[in-house]
């Protein structure tokens, strides 16, 4: 854990009004009266424990709780990146209109835990299935923004809590290859497979899908890496938030973007961010508006359009171009199984041959990445 952690205040009670006073004026903000209602959050997927606290007023917080024993650890030295951010204060001075809700952090030495508390933003997160293609530049916008700031300043990075891209490639990759047999599932990658609760359930779903032959070849893209992630390594390193997915985003205006859920913050090429959050949102999880992924090309080009105008002639539109291939990849390889979740529980004959069809749709576009820039 890094030092810092231990000069942090510290949680003398348990998750209740004097905790929430105490933060809220740590943080310079004003406590109501009455008691909290406290729910946990939770959908299944959530790296850490996330609770919502209601004051009788309607004043909302989250609350974060991060174990120090973290199965990440062995990997990533501290998994617990996110928190490590808020304390080194780069939070506070990302470049607007992006921000963060995080208002205190604290230490807990009875549990071994550190709290992180936040604004309780979800007013601003569009429901699943939702998609405002206003919002989506404004969000791509501020992106920008942030990975012009940091355009290869490499010191700038090297002094942050950042994952590099091989670890930001690997915490999710080697336990889906532990899971198809091309290593050994314990250790860390063990762990992972438990912890990332949606593994175990979907690989085999997304491996009978792909059919044998193809299964091999996912997994061979996974296991020999190194020719695919040195290319896509050429590309400039910025600061990326790693897990850009709408439920992690707040729109609320062009001049306020709130962004959360920092565990997987990057040293990396900018489209690692880009590929995420495409295959996320229009691959994986599309709107329902009848629009294919080749018809948010034009998003594709507002962000370059934004990342050129910070950057001036240290944009390369091709270099970039080549790397959201690279990155498109990268997180098939990571969050292909997502591809299949329509058919993870009850679903029809359509159902199934409509998620095939979207399955070898992205099989044969990782194929053709592959041919096209790994030589």
């Amino acid at each position: 854990m890094d030092s810092r952690m231990y000069a942090l205040p510290q949680v003398g009670s348990e998750m209740d009004e004097a905790y929430l006073a105490a933060a809220l004026t740590r943080a310079g903000g004003k406590c109501d009266p009455g008691a909290l209602t406290l729910a946990l959050l939770a959908d299944g997927r959530q790296s850490s424990p996330v609770w919502s606290l209601k004051w009788p007023s309607g004043a909302a917080y989250v609350l974060k709780i991060f174990s120090r024993e973290n199965w990440r650890n062995p990997i990533l030295g501290d998994g617990n990146i996110e928190a490590r951010l808020f304390a080194s204060g780069v939070m506070r001075t990302l470049p607007a209109p992006l921000f963060v809700p995080s208002i205190d952090l604290a230490f807990h030495p009875g549990r071994d835990e550190i709290w992180m508390l936040m604004e309780d933003v979800s007013a601003g997160i569009l429901p699943r299935g939702a998609f405002d293609e206003e919002k989506a530049r404004w969000m791509l916008s501020a992106f920008a923004a942030l990975h012009a700031r940091y355009w290869e300043k490499a010191e700038e990075l090297a002094a942050l809590p950042l994952l590099s891209l091989e670890a930001n490639i690997a915490v999710i990759l080697e336990p889906i290859l532990a899971f198809g047999g091309r290593r050994p599932a314990e250790g860390w990658r063990g762990a992972g497979l438990e912890k990332i609760t949606v593994l175990k359930p979907m690989l085999p779903i997304l491996f009978d899908v792909l059919g044998p032959a193809d299964t091999e070849y996912f997994l061979d893209l996974g296991d020999h890496r190194q020719d695919w992630v040195r290319v896509f390594a050429e590309a400039p390193h910025t600061f990326c938030h790693g897990d850009i997915r709408r439920a992690n985003l707040a729109l609320f205006s062009p001049d306020r973007i709130v962004a959360f859920d920092w565990d997987m913050a990057s040293n990396a090429p900018a489209a690692l961010d880009l590929a995420w959050y495409w295959f996320l949102q229009f691959w994986a999880y599309p709107a329902t508006d009848g629009r294919h992924v080749a018809d948010r090309e034009p998003l594709l080009a507002y962000y370059m359009d934004r990342l050129a105008h910070h950057l001036g002639r240290r944009f390369d539109r091709r270099t970039f171009e080549r790397s959201f291939d690279l990155a498109w990849l990268k997180v098939f390889l990571q969050l292909g199984f997502c591809l299949i979740d329509p058919i993870s529980g009850k679903h029809s004959a359509e159902d199934r041959a409509r998620v095939g069809a979207l399955v070898r749709q992205a099989m044969d576009e990782a194929k053709r990445i592959h041919d096209k820039h790994v030589h």
